[in-house]
């Protein structure tokens, strides 16, 4: 199966233009701009650009922090679509899943994950935070990506910690300067399966080695609210 192997900015806001359709494709040009200076333009089925979208969303939702946009871009002719966009794979997303209190109560996680290649660099971010007035200590996470490898609709990430907040994540040994491995898998747009999005989250440590399935749980936990898109 094709890997791809790509980069991570984070966001968790949305401002929505009119996407434009790419003439004779039945597909739509947009661009995403996420905090930081990244930008992605890609050509999306319609599929792909709902999921982006709720994707997107899902990050003003269950925020961590940071913002991203995605923008109309003008539209091409059949005949100019071109390999340019041929590295326009990226994963984007976020939303919040469920942690143990014990005793059957639970608090949530906010995470927020968008990356691409830009420039012939990884770019990009991957957050969480654990929001105030639950039952464990508030706390937040920033992230910067390593290496990033998306294989069908899983995507493992590897990021370096840059700073933390509160000590939640600092129980774990997620401190700056420390790494953390991450899992997601795609298992399609909310509104259309009942399968939710998963995730998985590892912290490793003083290890920089790229997250694959030889040294990463595979996700484990269901994205309950919100929604992750992996596009090759």
């Amino acid at each position: 199966m094709k890997r791809t192997i790509i980069a991570i900015a984070a966001a968790a806001g949305l401002m929505l233009g009119t996407a434009f359709p790419v003439s004779g494709l039945g597909q739509t040009q947009v661009t995403l701009n996420c905090t930081g200076g990244t930008s992605l333009t890609v050509v999306l089925d319609t599929g792909a650009l709902t999921s982006l979208t709720q994707a997107v969303q899902a990050l003003i939702d269950y925020p961590a922090e940071l913002s991203c946009t995605l923008l109309q871009v003008p539209a091409m002719r059949f005949g100019a679509v071109a390999m340019a966009l041929a590295d326009g794979a990226f994963i984007t997303g976020g939303g919040r899943i469920q942690g143990d209190c014990g005793g059957g109560a639970s608090f949530w996680i906010n995470l927020a994950v968008n990356g691409h290649n830009q420039d012939g660099r990884l770019v990009g971010t991957v957050n969480g935070v654990v929001p105030d007035g639950q039952c464990v200590p508030a706390g937040s996470f920033k992230s910067v990506p390593i290496c990033v490898a998306i294989s069908g609709n899983r995507a493992y990430v590897t990021s370096r910690v840059t700073e933390t907040t509160g000590s939640y994540f600092t129980q774990f040994g997620v401190v700056a300067g420390s790494y953390h491995r991450f899992s997601f898998d795609d298992n399609g747009n909310p509104s259309e399966t009942a399968t939710p999005d998963r995730v998985g989250l590892q912290p490793a440590g003083d290890d920089p080695a790229c997250a694959d399935a030889t040294n990463t749980t595979g996700p484990f936990k269901n994205l309950v609210n919100g929604n992750i898109t992996i596009h090759q």
